[in-house]
């Protein structure tokens, strides 16, 4: 009986970490969505469609971030700085989502009735594309790992005290010299 209530608990704590990374990467496609809509406004061109795939792309892209932690992928910055870590997983992650970013639109196009190997070019004809896409990835994972390292540093007990909670005097760090 222990044991079940352990696994129904291992199970929960999945999900909500799960359900936290879909919320942070549907906001940010949301907002990169919104980004080129705008920007291609200005040529008279529609890309308000779009935004009904964020949410089942937050959804599968969440699925390989988390995939990616069960397989330790960032398991090289484990007992290493809170910058380290969060530069190195933020890295690997956004290698991680930018291959499955380009395996689904290699996918679109092959469900459109185009060849494997026209729709692979077509892809990845424009590096100066991808690369934008990789930093723009990279520097927006920064802030996610970063919350996630100062959650298994300080505990959930003390983040829910430092979020949650005003602060009194007494809980103020001393002035620094």
């Amino acid at each position: 009986m222990q044991e079940e209530n352990l696994w129904k608990k291992r199970v929960l704590d999945e999900l909500l970490k799960l359900s936290i990374s879909v919320s942070y990467i549907w906001v940010l496609l949301i907002a990169l969505t919104l980004h080129r809509e705008i920007i291609l406004a200005n040529y008279h061109i529609n890309y308000s469609i779009k935004f009904g795939f964020a949410f089942v792309n937050a959804v599968i892209l969440a699925k390989f971030m988390w995939l990616g932690e069960i397989l330790h992928a960032g398991k090289k910055a484990a007992g290493k700085t809170l910058l380290y870590s969060m530069l190195w997983n933020s890295t690997i992650f956004t290698v991680i989502l930018m291959i499955c970013h380009l395996l689904e639109e290699v996918l679109l196009k092959v469900w459109h009735g185009q060849s494997f190997a026209l729709s692979f070019s077509e892809t990845v004809a424009n590096p100066r594309e991808i690369l934008a896409t990789m930093l723009l990835v990279f520097v927006m994972l920064i802030p996610f790992f970063f919350a996630k390292g100062l959650l298994e540093i300080l505990g959930k007990d003390e983040i829910k005290r430092l979020f949650l909670n005003k602060s009194s005097k007494d809980d103020t760090l001393p002035a620094r010299n």
